[in-house]
């Protein structure tokens, strides 16, 4: 019972092993390494831009929005703890996160003249004899 057992183990990962390869084989020989690691330090490098796009539009609307109610309470009661330091500095944050994507675009362009990018290409050394 105990060899049988194993026997249709070792049959399943043989059998998924020959799969996967099969069906890995097709698209691999066509691409070369650096060409699938270039293509997915591209799509890390989007899928991050775009997560911290979000964020700080997100976390800067919030912040004005959050800091234009404070203002509003504050003119409606004076002493009910908010003080202007703090909604004028949720105003200087929230302005910074908003413009904060514009800004590292516009850097990028002027000092770079480029997107930044990460391509992942190699270079070959190359040494003397």
């Amino acid at each position: 019972m105990n060899k049988l057992h194993h026997a249709r183990k070792l049959a399943c990962v043989l059998g998924i092993s020959a799969l996967t390869l099969h069906l890995t084989d097709m698209p691999a020989h066509a691409q070369a390494i650096d060409q699938i690691a270039q293509n997915a330090t591209t799509h890390i490098n989007l899928a991050w831009s775009y997560l911290m796009n979000m964020v700080c539009w997100v976390g800067g609307g919030l912040l004005l929005a959050i800091s234009v109610f404070a203002w509003y309470q504050h003119q409606r009661n004076p002493n009910a703890g908010i003080r202007m330091g703090m909604v004028l500095t949720g105003v200087v944050c929230g302005g910074f996160l908003l413009t904060l994507p514009f800004l590292a675009r516009t850097t990028s362009y002027t000092l770079f003249e480029q997107n930044p990018a990460v391509t992942g290409e190699q270079k070959q050394m190359l040494f003397d004899q």
